[in-house]
């Protein structure tokens, strides 16, 4: 308490102070020429690119392909619907909770990231991926659902699917690259139902909520391998200049920097859940358990996960509360001398040039770069055994071993897409990013607000990480993404719709 009420006099000393109130002069005229710069106005408005897209005949074709199949299947279904109603099939699962789409879909994703690597296939992600986007296809035929046009995913979205396709022309291992293909397919899938499903915001407070748990069945598993007890792998960590260090643990998904890629990706969104409970005690529990997943990713020792959900943070303070980020630094550096001996070895070996992964990244993206100068227009094609093909020709000397890809997501976008994969990913990130913006800002709804703020900064934090890492190598790691894009997409549908 004294504590506090010493802090207290001091914020309100500085408030006073002439320092603030000469800064907050200083300040007032600049933030407002900001809000109405020019820069800002072409930024906001509705892209362009867009309504030439919708008229051009490519949208008009794949919106009356779209239209005739909801025809075909609306008339089908109205013709079965007097036989199937006293199916006792139909009977059951009428207004049941468990057989309703929207259960199905945030079941899926807890299950999809709670599964244990030994009994995980991809083909199931590509099931249930085909299985929402049928369900929710049926449900819009007979109209249950919206029936949103794909059109909605945008220009950016068509062009990186087109360029995955073109990228079966370039590869020198068919087979690999449509078995992947099918993966992006499924990514692709749940992009789309996430986010024409998502049309109001207690289905989206539902999604998060599965996400936090999620998010904390995971951790929970984590910190189960830290007590039984990690095996230290020479493969994760140079084990000269990391003594000290445990193993690092990866909880269900194999390996500790996909594990650390996961928990960027769904904790900001599990944050803006758990802020936004109602009573009191429950929101207290809820923002208290996710110091679980916190403890994980510091157990992950990914020291590119770190930095991610650093700026993960700063962004979600940012929209927040502002005053707050001089705090949370001050905190930051506070706590760097209780920090535990292996976290600051870890840290330290960001700066030490013999660093052998910091060495075996910089080697690689050597061998990389000559690549993408033979092959950067039109890339190699898609999967991991076109790579392997190549790259031995353009590694530097012995620099072969334990590459399996670029160590870099933005590198991969050209290895494996060309110029197309590469222009057409970063316009639908940096477009998503700066919709999502413009929508926290203008968003009415505070749950829609706080879900926006999550989904903002999760895409924020994990561009980050893609700098260190090809986050896609691993599936689930990709299916992550997808979800949290058409979450991230669904709301700012929604801000568009209350503004």
């Amino acid at each position: 308490m004294l504590r506090a009420s010493v802090l207290g006099k001091l914020y309100s000393y500085w408030l006073c102070s002439a320092i603030f109130n000469i800064l907050r002069g200083i300040y007032r005229p600049f933030s407002r020429a900001f809000r109405h710069s020019a820069a800002v106005r072409f930024l906001a408005r509705a892209p362009r690119i867009e309504i030439y897209y919708k008229n051009s005949l490519t949208g008009r074709a794949i919106e009356a392909v779209w239209r005739w199949l909801l025809g075909i299947f609306s008339n089908l279904m109205a013709a079965l619907k007097a036989p199937a109603r006293g199916s006792l099939l139909v009977r059951w699962g009428s207004g049941s909770h468990f057989c309703s789409l929207e259960f199905l879909m945030c079941a899926f994703v807890f299950a999809m990231f709670c599964a244990p690597h030994s009994l995980w296939s991809n083909s199931y992600a590509l099931l249930g991926a085909a299985g929402l986007f049928g369900l929710y296809f049926l449900m819009s035929a007979a109209g249950a659902r919206e029936g949103v046009s794909p059109l909605e995913l945008g220009f950016p979205f068509l062009l990186f699917v087109v360029a995955c396709l073109l990228s079966l022309g370039f590869t020198s291992d068919l087979a690999d690259s449509v078995r992947v293909l099918l993966f992006f397919a499924a990514a692709f899938l749940m992009t789309y139902v996430f986010m024409a499903d998502l049309t109001d915001i207690g289905r989206m407070e539902r999604l998060m909520k599965w996400m936090y748990f999620a998010v904390l069945a995971t951790s929970l598993y984590a910190v189960a391998q830290r007590f039984m007890g990690v095996e230290v792998s020479a493969s994760y960590t140079d084990l000269e200049l990391n003594v000290g260090v445990p193993g690092r643990v990866y909880s269900t998904l194999d390996n500790p920097n996909n594990y650390a890629e996961f928990l960027v990706l769904f904790t900001p969104p599990s944050v803006a859940w758990a802020m936004q409970r109602r009573n009191p005690t429950a929101r207290l529990f809820a923002c208290g358990a996710l110091a679980l997943p916190m403890l994980a990713l510091i157990m992950t020792y990914c020291r590119g996960g770190w930095l991610s959900i650093a700026v993960s943070a700063l962004v979600f303070v940012y929209y927040l509360d502002k005053r707050l980020i001089p705090v949370g630094l001050v905190a930051c550096i506070l706590l760097v001398p209780f920090l535990p001996d292996s976290i600051m070895t870890r840290i330290s070996t960001i700066f030490n040039s013999h660093d052998s992964s910091a060495n075996h990244r910089l080697v690689t993206w050597q061998g990389i770069l000559h690549i993408i100068g033979d092959y950067g227009l039109t890339g190699i094609g898609m999967g991991p055994n076109t790579f392997a093909h190549l790259y031995p020709e353009y590694a530097l000397q012995g620099a072969t071993k334990g590459v399996y890809h670029s160590q870099m997501l933005y590198l991969e976008l050209f290895v494996e897409w060309g110029v197309v994969g590469f222009v057409s990913f970063m316009w639908l990130m940096l477009r998503h990013v700066k919709d999502s913006c413009f929508a926290v800002v203008h968003a009415r709804s505070r749950s829609l607000r706080y879900a926006l703020m999550g989904t903002c900064s999760a895409f924020c934090g994990i561009a980050v990480l893609s700098v260190f890492e090809y986050i896609w190598f691993y599936p689930r790691v990709l299916f992550a993404f997808a979800i949290v894009l058409g979450m991230g997409m669904a709301g700012v549908r929604l801000a568009v719709r209350r503004t």
